[in-house]
This record gives C-alpha cells, structure tokens and sequence, in this order.
C-alpha cells in the first residue's frame, strides 16, 4: 500500500499560515568547539524547522557548527558549557504565525540550514529534536554512548556507514509524520534499540556489526514498512499486538514460526544472534533478509 507523504502535507499546514511579505537578510554562524577532558560530550541539538545535516568532523576532537538563518523569524542559540561538557544547539521559530516569503531569487533555498561535524575522538551522548524539515545524519565511525533521536514531520534519514567506535548502550527514535530511512543501523552497535514509526513510510536496515544478543523493539501506527535484518546473523523474531491484525505481512521465506517467534533457518547454529520485536500498525510490512 502506498502511502501518501503525510510528513510534507503537515508541513504545508504548518507553513501556509500566514505569510510575511517583508524584506529578510540571513545570517551567518561559524563556530568551532574543542572538546577537552575524557568524560563524554552530551550534545543537545534541539531543532524547530529548516535542514539540518550532522556528519563526522575531520578534527578528532573538534565539533563545528555552521548556520545560515533569517534572524527575524528564528533565534539560534549555541551553549558550550566546558565545565559540563555539555554543547546545546537550540534553533526556534520565533512565531508560528508568519513564516517568510520565498522571493523568486531565494525560491530554493531554506529559511534555515545547519550543518554539524562531530568528533571522531570524544565520546558522544548525543539527543537531537526536530519539528520539521530535512533531517541527514550520518554517524559512522564516531564514538555514540547513547543516541536519542525525536523527529516530528518531514523527511529524516539517519546512516550508520561504517561501525561507531564503542558499544552503545541504548538507542531510542521516534519518527513521527513523512518518510524516515535507517540504514546499516547495526553498525551502530547497539545494545537495545526503540524506534517508533508514525504515519508515513519508514524504512529500518538492521544490517551492519551488531552486537552478539542485541535486541531492538520496532513499534509502527500507519503506513508502509521495510525492514531489513543481516543474513548471517540468527534471528529471532515476534510480530504481534498494536494493529497486526489490520495489517498486510510480507516475511522473507527464510523465516519459520515455531510457537509465538519465527526463526531465521540459521538460528540453531548460529554464533551471533538478534532478538526482534515489531508491533505491527495499520499498513504494510515488509521483513527480508539480506
């Protein structure tokens, strides 16, 4: 079942409201942060709207931070407490009620757009939130402790390109209205993953260097589904609750149900194995195997 992307239709509600004919100027932020100490790095990154691209810093112990914003309808405010080691990136709208005005020589280009690089050499906790907008983030070969990701509306897309550098304790993301692709999130090298999908399509890839018995619980409402889990792993799977009994179920015919779990064939003999749980929601849901 194709679902229609409800991620950009909520945000044509949000931004339709009413429209400022004023003149604008952007601004520019530039700022770079050396991150001292051996204790992790909590970095907060808490987004109202715009695109925001996260990806691993060419400076082992650096983390840079590079806006371009419209004053006059947001307010950024970057908090690096040293003491803490704490980082805060908070970017808010300053009203809802007027959102500016593309001009025709602007009609590409966001309101708001900020990219981050992140440290390879410094342990991460990292906690981002998104209302709405683009959402690129790729975290491979960085140092995550912890990684929380809450993202409202819109488009987000999360790659794990290569394995992060230590054991992450917990992983939690919820996706809420549009389109979200995860991809190679074992590579991630999680212990315990929530993710929650929404209204819209979600895509989760659960291939990469898992862990040995990590476990990962996908909780979906409304829309199509794909999941993807590593061949060479065994898996155990269960599929039930929420909406199951509303939803269309496509499992890769490598997969046998024995009680109230379906086993990879390879379960039985196999060293590394991966225990998941999908709640099912109103839609489609796809399960493969690589």
């Amino acid at each position: 079942m194709k679902i229609f992307n409800a991620g950009m239709i909520c945000l044509l509600i949000l931004f339709a409201a009413v429209l400022s004919a004023e003149t604008y100027e952007y601004e520019q932020f530039e700022q770079t942060y050396t991150i001292s100490g051996d204790e992790p790095l909590m970095l907060i990154i808490d987004v109202d709207v715009g695109e925001l691209r996260v990806h691993r810093s060419s400076a082992d112990r650096e983390v840079s931070v590079n806006a371009e914003y419209i004053p006059s309808h947001f307010r950024l405010d970057v908090d690096y407490r040293e003491e803490k080691n704490r980082l805060k990136i908070t970017l808010d709208k300053r009203s809802w009620h007027k959102w500016p005005r593309e001009r025709d020589d602007e009609c590409n280009r966001s309101p708001v757009d900020i990219e981050l690089g992140l440290p390879a050499g410094a342990t991460l906790i990292l906690d981002t939130r998104m209302k709405a907008g683009e959402l690129s983030m790729s975290l491979g070969g960085l140092r995550i402790q912890e990684f929380s990701l809450s993202f409202w509306a819109g488009e987000a897309r999360v790659d794990f390109d290569q394995p992060n550098q230590i054991t992450m304790d917990y992983m939690d993301i919820d996706a809420k209205v549009g389109e979200a692709v995860f991809r190679k999130m074992g590579n991630a090298r999680f212990q315990t993953a929530d993710i929650n999908g929404g209204i819209g399509e979600i895509s989760i890839d659960f291939t990469g260097d898992l862990l040995e018995d990590s476990r990962a619980r996908v909780d979906l409402d409304i829309g199509e589904a794909s999941i993807l889990v590593p061949g060479d792993k065994g898996i155990r799977m269960s599929i039930g609750g929420g909406l199951g009994f509303l939803s269309q179920k496509n499992i890769d015919l490598d997969f046998y149900k024995h009680g109230r779990y379906y086993y990879s064939e390879n379960y039985e003999g196999a060293k590394d194995r991966f225990s998941l749980r999908v709640t099912p929601g109103l839609g489609e849901l796809t399960i493969d195997r690589d």
